[in-house]
């Protein structure tokens, strides 16, 4: 089969391999459509501590089974289903684990990044990972599932009270699907701040509040929005040194912060703001198959479109990075594969 291939740092390749063997327990799948994430730009650029060449990257995706081997008759799945994946990999006995918090199990691992994924024509994965995906959405929306499912788990972890504002620093992939996720549970004042007047018109098409940082003071114009008391809430997806400097200054005292991004790098933080104010700051990672099934249900009302700005087949899988490199109007790159 074809399957686009990482063989060093900034190494990609389009090349042969042997197709996946189906083990008890498994399916294959016949891949459509599958996300460059910024977890695969890490990896590419080497910068992964777990990920390892030859490896096929892929964790965002759908398909359709080609082959299944059910470890008993009873699964509700069969062959010719469309379906996405939770891509979750856990070892089932830390105490994460045990306590029902799996996705922050003490060695988590994903497909895609620990073993090779869905940037090829199939895929196998464990069938108790596996969720059906209606046949009404498209192979592109079953792609979506899981980065949506991101900002599902963002707002389940914040605990909604009874916020007015929220703020969203960083206008990526992610930060416009949290800045969504808040509007569709009913937030009415949003604001959306980045550096990139690309990202920030996709974000106004989505009819959010936008704020480009390079253009005046993010400060001010919170104290604008709250009448100088700060925002309820504030959701950091930038992961940038100047979005975790300044996010204390933007949230009203007893206001939340919720860590959506990974800072590849330690970055300052005002730890007194923190303790005069009385912040409460939550870190995030992943989501819960809870998430998973929420998200699945929440597609179907998702502005998917609106996010997806290219489309480029497997053959051309090295253009999709080249593309994801370039943030200049690029949002959400999908690898094809028909």
């Amino acid at each position: 089969m074809k399957a686009l291939r990482y063989l060093n740092p900034n190494v990609l390749k389009t090349e042969e391999i042997d197709p996946p063997e189906c083990n008890q327990g498994e399916a294959v799948l016949r891949v459509h459509a599958a996300g460059i994430c910024g977890t695969d730009m890490a990896i590419l650029a080497g910068k992964h501590p777990r990920a390892e060449p030859p490896l096929v990257m892929g964790h965002e995706f759908a398909g359709e089974i080609v082959e299944m081997l059910p470890v008993d008759a009873d699964s509700d799945l069969t062959v010719g289903d469309k379906v996405t994946a939770y891509p979750l990999l856990v070892c089932g006995n830390c105490w994460a684990c045990r306590s029902g918090f799996s996705h922050v199990c003490r060695d988590l691992k994903l497909i895609g990044i620990d073993q090779d994924g869905a940037f090829a024509e199939y895929v196998k994965v464990p069938l108790d990972l596996l969720l059906k995906v209606p046949d009404t959405l498209t192979f592109d929306q079953g792609a979506l599932i899981e980065p949506l499912a991101v900002g599902v788990h963002a707002i389940a972890m914040a605990q909604k009270p009874d916020w007015q504002t929220a703020i969203v620093m960083g206008c990526g992939p992610i930060g416009l699907i949290v800045a969504w996720c808040l509007q569709y549970t009913g937030i009415e004042t949003i604001l959306v701040s980045d550096i990139n007047s690309h990202r920030l018109k996709r974000a106004q098409k989505l009819n959010l509040q936008v704020f480009n940082s390079t253009e005046g003071n993010l400060g001010d114009r919170v104290a604008d929005l709250t009448n100088a008391e700060g925002a309820d809430i504030l959701f950091e997806c930038a992961g940038s040194d100047s979005s975790a400097m300044q996010m204390c200054d933007l949230v009203r005292p007893r206001g939340k912060i919720i860590m959506v991004s990974v800072h590849k790098d330690p970055h300052a933080v005002d730890l007194r703001a923190i303790s005069f104010k009385e912040i409460t700051m939550i870190g995030t990672r992943v989501y819960t198959r809870d998430d998973y099934r929420k998200a699945l249900e929440m597609i179907v009302d998702f502005p998917y479109k609106d996010l997806i700005s290219h489309n480029v087949s497997l053959e051309k899988g090295p253009d999709g990075f080249d593309l994801m490199g370039n943030p200049d109007d690029v949002c959400k790159v999908l690898i094809k594969m028909e």
